[in-house]
């Protein structure tokens, strides 16, 4: 895995914040595979809920309508969608608590708010660009608008974290090549490297759009097709790569498992939904890992010896994809991947302390 710490510490001398707007009108969101996440996480009238991240709150808003006295503890790294929390909070008798944070910061907040592990009945992780991030062309998530490129998901929560403008214009080429294959999956990623150093300095979304295309030796800049048949910018996956590093989004998806983990009750559920491949190989193997516990002998009770035992459960085979009719109705559900996990019953007492 790439040390973007190491990359980033450079780049925080160099960072200007870049200012969101703060006029932002309540966002139509659709919840990706909501009636698949439901169905699977078993949840009753008392359930507490964990949802990260809350973004326009869709998963949750539906657990708070369907389960009376559920109670949803909702996470999101951006200041927007915490006030969209904050407004759901007082719409459903503060049944909701809202949390303003990053996965790394899920501990603190949950033991702030009074959790102890193996309270939560079920979790919903659901990472990555919220729809109303990449319709805000201030925040400079997507190609559709040209806007300042910043990708930044706590927007100026935190002013001394890199955009996405200082990753391209003070990171070497090697890094940039480096982050667009790691993160990108970018079978050009040294050509791209190169045209976006050659094109420095590089300040908003249009800009880098060209800059890539630049890299492409015909005229079109539209390469390939996506899930559902539209032509795909051959920026794409650079937007996404820059994205996924400026946000630290795979080792935050990492900590947001674990900690999950320690808080979910035994046989508690979890469902999580990834959009690109990076995503998905974590959460299978995250999924798919071993814990060692200690484990008396046969011979002497207080003798331990060292065996291995799953901490989570696959509910399925394999992975829950959107219908075609989501899709349709719902364009940003064409990647979408579920997989559901039961935490397995805790032997370690180091777990649960």
């Amino acid at each position: 895995m790439l040390r973007r710490k190491s990359l980033a510490i450079g780049l925080r001398a160099l960072h200007s914040a870049t200012s969101v707007s703060a006029k932002h009108p309540k966002p139509l969101h659709i919840p990706v595979l909501l009636e698949e996440v439901l169905e699977n996480l078993n949840l009753n009238d008392q359930s507490m809920v964990l949802d990260l991240t809350f973004g326009a709150g869709g998963h949750s808003e539906e657990v708070l309508k369907r389960y009376s006295k559920s109670h949803v503890f909702a996470l999101d790294r951006d200041e927007q969608a915490f006030s969209l929390a904050k407004e759901m909070s007082a719409k459903y008798s503060q049944r909701l608590t809202p949390m303003l944070g990053k996965f790394s910061e899920l501990h603190e907040l949950l033991q702030a708010a009074g959790l102890s592990y193996g309270e939560i009945n079920a979790a919903i992780i659901d990472p990555g660009c919220s729809s109303m991030q990449f319709d805000e062309p201030g925040r400079g998530f997507s190609l559709a608008y040209d806007g300042p490129l910043d990708m930044r998901m706590d927007g100026n929560r935190n002013t001394n974290q890199p955009t996405a403008a200082d990753v391209v214009n003070h990171l070497s080429e090697e890094e940039i090549d480096m982050i667009l294959l790691k993160y990108g999956d970018e079978r050009l990623s040294k050509k791209i490297a190169r045209s976006i150093v050659e094109n420095r300095p590089i300040h908003t979304t249009k800009a880098l759009a060209e800059a890539v295309g630049n890299a492409f030796s015909y005229r079109s800049h539209m390469i390939g097709t996506d899930a559902i048949g539209r032509r795909r910018h051959a920026a794409t996956k650079t937007f996404m790569a820059l994205r996924i590093f400026v946000n630290d989004e795979i080792n935050e998806l990492h900590s947001g498992i674990t900690t999950v983990g320690r808080y979910l009750s035994d046989k508690g559920r979890l469902a999580i939904i990834t959009f690109h491949p990076n995503e998905d190989r974590l959460v299978k193997q995250a999924l798919n890992v071993k814990d060692f516990v200690k484990l008396p002998t046969c011979e002497n009770s207080e003798t331990k010896t060292l065996g291995r035992n799953a901490i989570w459960t696959n509910l399925h085979k394999g992975v829950i994809l959107p219908c075609k009719a989501e899709i349709q109705n719902n364009t940003r559900a064409r990647s979408a991947k579920l997989r559901v996990a039961v935490k397995n019953m805790t032997t370690d007492a180091s777990v649960k302390s």
